[in-house]
């Protein structure tokens, strides 16, 4: 980027009504330029491919394409990127996602919009920035990993049979939920009593949310 040019940026939100949010937000920033604002993914993957941006500002969760293809097309064409999330979602697998992607920002869309304009200013710098909101789960995170051996950390399966206990969901509902046998929900919520050292399925729940492994809306 030469000096004193503005750092173009490509925003992608599949709601039009964030997405309007986010342009007004970005503008009130001189150094920052909305070179493209789009709502499809496809769309985003066509302009990755054909034009140079300095920062990407997604959410990870657009329904034809996920957001970390978006993150790895990014990477594959340009390693520099400064690339900022915008996301709903607090689930523990994602978190751990967005951790390991190695983007430069991420803010939830819970947090003030305050925290938008510090996370752009802190890429503009080179540095990196996260809301206080996705610290505090990363906390929590590190301590459950911390005090949880290999064999104790949940799989992905066994975090969406979890999730649907959490929601008040039966067995029989569960097993038509994930396709899976009633038998097969019940192994795994024995696993995740053991794992969580619970005495029960409310217990299990209650850990699962003090070690971060499960956030109730």
């Amino acid at each position: 980027m030469e000096k004193n040019a503005k750092a173009k940026m490509l925003v992608v939100d599949d709601h039009s009504l964030i997405l309007d949010g986010i342009c007004r937000i970005v503008n009130k920033i001189p150094e920052v330029l909305i070179a493209d604002a789009v709502t499809s993914g496809k769309q985003a993957i066509e302009l990755i491919s054909q034009r140079d941006y300095d920062i990407y500002l997604l959410d990870v969760s657009i329904p034809d394409v996920s957001g970390f293809d978006l993150i790895t097309q990014i990477r594959e064409v340009n390693e520099q990127a400064r690339i900022i999330i915008n996301t709903m979602h607090e689930e523990i697998w994602i978190i751990n996602r967005l951790i390991r992607s190695g983007v430069n920002a991420v803010i939830l869309k819970t947090s003030a919009s305050s925290e938008l304009l510090n996370a752009i200013h802190c890429v503009l710098k080179g540095e990196t920035y996260t809301c206080p909101r996705f610290e505090s789960i990363c906390q929590k995170l590190r301590y459950s990993l911390m005090h949880s051996q290999p064999k104790d950390v949940p799989t992905k399966r066994e975090l969406d049979v979890l999730q649907a206990v959490a929601k008040g969901f039966s067995t029989h509902e569960i097993a038509a939920l994930l396709a899976i046998s009633e038998n097969t929900v019940e192994t795994f919520r024995k696993r995740l009593i053991s794992k969580f050292g619970a005495r029960n399925a409310i217990d299990m729940v209650i850990k699962a949310v003090e070690r971060g492994w499960l956030i109730l809306r």
